[in-house]
């Protein structure tokens, strides 16, 4: 069916196909709508919808563009539905990982990534190829046992503006081994399956992330002085009332 052609083709190359993530969203919904309504799944579609709801009210797109603000997470979008795409039969993958793979790739994630800046490259080092890539961008695995579901790894490429001597102009680069700055494993919500890497906190949160932001497993020493960093400015006028006056506007 030229449908099923199709899935892969958007799993990979997502921005022929969608400009944002709530585009991807839209695109990938009504395929599997089609597909499921033609094999007379519309219950099997209607169970996995009501589990994306646990993305929120914004749809799956919402936390990716929470998270960096940026609506342009095509990628990671589209990894929530290759997924499901797969689980319905309708999207093949490599390298599925039984019961013992699965604990080897999923145990100790943090340990490897949170609060450490690793490259695409290191990442496939320490967990192997990858079932699919969503985005070419966006490592997936794939557990055997589907309600074990996926682990992703999610890859950056930043853009990099430089002057070309010689030539009168600024070029853009994207470096060929993209850093990692988001690991997404099966959890309650999607926030307790969240890792970020060094890289991915000071994205979200700038470069002092670690005063507000202190990671569960530093020592105490390091957690103590981050503590007392964030008192000093709450009680700081020009930085408290900052901090207020953000979150005010943001809630409205």
């Amino acid at each position: 069916m030229r449908w099923l052609q199709l899935i892969p083709l958007i799993i990979d190359r997502v921005g022929m196909y969608a400009s944002t993530g709530r585009e991807m969203q839209i695109v990938a919904e009504h395929l599997l709508a089609d597909l499921t309504f033609l094999d007379g799944r519309e219950g099997d579609w209607e169970r996995a919808r009501r589990e994306l709801h646990s993305y929120g009210k914004q749809g799956v797109a919402g936390p990716f563009e929470a998270l960096f603000g940026s609506p342009r997470c095509q990628g990671e979008v589209a990894s929530v539905y290759a997924e499901v795409f797969h689980r319905f039969g309708y999207l093949a993958v490599d390298h599925l990982a039984g019961r013992s793979r699965w604990l080897e790739l999923t145990g100790g994630l943090r340990e490897r990534f949170e609060d450490r800046d690793v490259l695409r490259s290191e990442a496939e080092d320490m967990l192997g190829p990858p079932s699919l890539v969503a985005g070419r961008t966006v490592l997936c695995y794939a557990a055997a046992d589907p309600p074990s579901g996926w682990l992703f790894i999610d890859c950056h490429a930043e853009r990099v503006r430089r002057y070309d001597a010689g030539h009168g102009r600024y070029a853009v680069d994207r470096a060929a081994d993209p850093l990692v700055r988001s690991v997404r494993m099966p959890g309650p919500d999607f926030e307790a399956g969240l890792i970020l890497t060094l890289y991915g906190k000071t994205l979200r949160w700038g470069q002092g992330w670690w005063v507000d932001h202190p990671s569960a497993n530093w020592p105490a020493e390091r957690k103590a002085i981050a503590s007392q960093l964030s008192a000093i400015d709450a009680a700081d006028p020009s930085q408290a009332l900052r901090r207020r006056r953000n979150s005010d506007t943001e809630g409205n």
